[in-house]
C-alpha cells in the first residue's frame, strides 16, 4: 500500500542544484560507480549487482529468500515477506521489464546533515521506471518519510 511521504519533503534539501548536490553509487562487475543524481539517466544502473547483500538464519524473525518473476526469468532477492509479496504483485502487474533489488545508494541533505539511502527496488515497466522501498506501515517513524527509511 502505497504511504504519502509528502511529511519529509519538508526536510529536504530541494533548492537550486539539488541534482547535482545529491549522489547516487552502485556497484557492477565488483567495481564502485557514483554519479549526481541529475547525471544518471545517463549511466548503466540496471546492469547493477546489489549494494548490500543479506544472509538468513533459522531464529530470525523475517523470511528472506528469493522470488521468481516470470517477467523477468530470474529471481530476485528479498529480505522479508513484505518484499516478496511485492515481486510477485509486480509480476503480475504485466508490464515489468526488469527488476533490480537493493540498485544503488542515494547521498542526500536535509536539514544540514547528510544522509544515505538504499531502496528496496528499481522496477522497469513499459510505463516508467519505479524506485521502490518496502516496509509495513506501522514500523515507518515520521523521522523516516525523508527518505523513506533512512540509514
Amino acid at each position: 500500500m502505497p504511504t504519502d511521504v509528502d511529511a519529509g519533503r519538508s526536510g529536504l534539501e530541494l533548492g537550486d542544484g539539488w541534482t547535482r548536490r545529491w549522489a547516487v553509487s552502485w556497484r557492477a562487475g565488483g567495481d564502485d560507480a557514483s554519479c549526481s543524481v541529475h547525471d544518471l539517466v545517463q549511466e548503466p544502473v540496471l546492469t547493477s549487482d546489489p549494494m548490500r547483500h543479506f544472509t538468513w538464519r533459522r531464529d530470525q524473525r523475517h523470511r528472506p529468500g528469493l522470488q521468481f518473476l516470470t517477467s523477468t526469468g530470474r529471481h530476485h532477492g528479498a529480505e522479508s515477506l513484505e518484499e516478496s509479496r511485492v515481486l510477485l504483485a509486480l509480476d503480475f502487474a504485466g508490464d515489468v521489464v526488469d527488476v533490480v533489488s537493493q540498485p544503488l545508494k542515494i547521498s542526500f541533505e536535509t536539514c544540514g546533515k547528510r544522509r544515505s539511502h538504499t531502496p528496496d527496488y528499481l522496477a522497469v515497466t513499459r510505463g516508467g521506471v519505479w524506485l521502490i522501498d518496502v516496509r509495513p506501515e506501522p514500523l515507518i517513524k515520521e523521522s523516516d518519510r525523508e527518505s523513506p527509511h533512512g540509514t
